[in-house]
This record gives C-alpha cells, structure tokens and sequence, in this order.
C-alpha cells in the first residue's frame, strides 16, 4: 500500500466519527453531588491485626530493659556492700562481729604471696597487729581476748615455718627477724602479767611460756640451720590437708593446744 490510500482509510474513519454534544453542567453537577454522597458512606478499611507472635515479642523485649537495670543494681549493691564490709573490718577488735572478716583478709592476703620472704614480712606485720590490739584492750580496761591470743600464737608459729622455706643463704636474716618479733611479743606479755591480777594472768602466762619456748628454738636454729629446717619441714608434714587451722576465719585454739617441734604438747611438753 502507498501513503495516497493510508490517508483515503484515516480520512473515511474520521469522517465516521459523530459530533461530540455540549456538556451539560446540570448533570454535570448532580453526578458530582452523588459521588460525594456516596463516599461519605463508604467505611474506612481497618489494618488486619498483627499475629500474637508480633503482639507479645515487642514487650518482652523492652521488658528486659528495666530488669538488666534491676540485676546491675543489685550486683552494684552487693559489691560496694562487700568492700564496706572489709574496710570497716580493719578497725574490729577481737570480740567483734566483723573481727573474722579481718583475719580472714589477712590469710587470703598471705595465699596470694608466693615469694617466702614476703610472706613472712606478712606474717611478722599481722603479729604486730595483734600486739596492738591485745595492749588496745588492756588500755581500754578490758581482759585480752583468747583469740587475740590465739590468733597471734598461730602466727608465730607461721613464722617459724616460713622462716625456714626462704632458703640456706637467707635463713639467719628471717629467724633473726622472728627473733625479733617474738621478743616484742616477749615484752609486752610481761609487762600485761604485771597489771593484769586474777583469772585473765593464766592466759598472758601460757602465751609467755610459748614465746620463750619459740625463741630458744629460734636460737637453736640460728647455731643448726639444717636441723631447724628439718624440725620445720617434719612438723608440716605432720599437720598435712588436715590442719584446719590453716584454713581461712577458722578459729584458732587457745594458746598451748598447737602442735609445736620439740612443745610439740604446749608450752613445756617434751
């Protein structure tokens, strides 16, 4: 086909087409007027509702919120509760409540120190501690305590054990250092026997007669290192994993109930 008769066909086509009539602005205006009538009827359509999955998963999750916050309150509580409490334990006497807390910090100082010497550096300072408190209690008016007693027996003999593991070539400087803690110990028993009349002297008695017999042994080992070493190692073998006394806040025997090399019974024993 050529150009000529595409045009004949698109000529006859138009030519078919019928005359568009004038708006009508009548009904133009009641169409309008229906429309909007019934879109006002017309309902809003409503979100299907969401799964119990959804519903439930989002509060659980913001419900952890306050609860993480409630679990770190009370840790936070709990620590600064602990550190009080320790801290607050320092200045307890004997008879206090919070006096094992004390002893307790002491031993589990002593167990983190793996050096010999440090260790009885350790134990020589807790000895003096308990010298405090035992003359604190006598100037206070009070009967010294057993367990000051006791707790500073048990540290003596700490001291004579750890002495001999610091080695050959410093063993006379740590049983010069017992030496001298000992000798404190020494003084400050007699000078409270002297002012301390009735019942409570039998106590300050017994813990003398250990610290002398703890001293000679000292003596002897400063002349026989070898067999002071020998006499240590022998008497910790012979309290084993049994020694509950080493236990940390366990609560020490009266001053001559320990075993003790050569008072091995107590003050005295043979």
């Amino acid at each position: 086909m050529n150009n000529n008769e595409i045009n004949r066909k698109l000529k006859n086509q138009l030519n078919n087409l019928q005359e568009v009539p004038a708006r009508d602005l009548q009904q133009s205006h009641i169409g309008k007027e229906k429309f909007l009538s019934e879109a006002k009827n017309i309902q809003p359509r409503r979100t299907p509702a969401r799964t119990s999955k959804t519903r439930v998963g989002a509060p659980l999750r913001k419900s952890w919120v306050p609860r993480l916050a409630t679990i770190l309150t009370v840790v936070l509580f709990a620590l600064t509760s602990i550190g009080g409490t320790v801290y607050a334990a320092q200045s307890s006497m004997p008879d206090d409540l919070l006096y094992p807390v004390k002893t307790l910090t002491e031993d589990i100082q002593v167990r983190l120190e793996s050096d010999p010497e440090q260790r009885l550096d350790l134990y020589a300072s807790f000895a003096n501690r308990r010298l405090d408190e035992i003359e604190a209690q006598f100037l206070a008016g009070e009967e010294v305590s057993p367990k000051a007693l006791a707790r500073l027996e048990k540290l003596s003999k700490k001291m004579l054990q750890q002495a001999a593991q610091v080695g050959e070539q410093g063993l006379e400087n740590a049983l010069r250092q017992v030496q001298g803690a000992l000798e404190l110990q020494n003084q400050l028993m007699t000078k409270l026997q002297k002012q301390t009349p009735g019942p409570g002297e039998q106590g300050l008695v017994q813990a003398q007669e250990m610290i002398n017999s703890r001293l000679q042994l000292v003596e002897n080992g400063i002349l026989e290192p070898q067999g002071f070493q020998e006499q240590m190692q022998i008497e910790v073998s012979d309290q084993g994993m049994n020694d509950s006394s080493d236990a940390p806040g366990n609560s020490e025997d009266p001053p001559g109930q320990s075993e003790e090399g050569n008072p091995g019974n107590g003050p005295g024993g043979k």
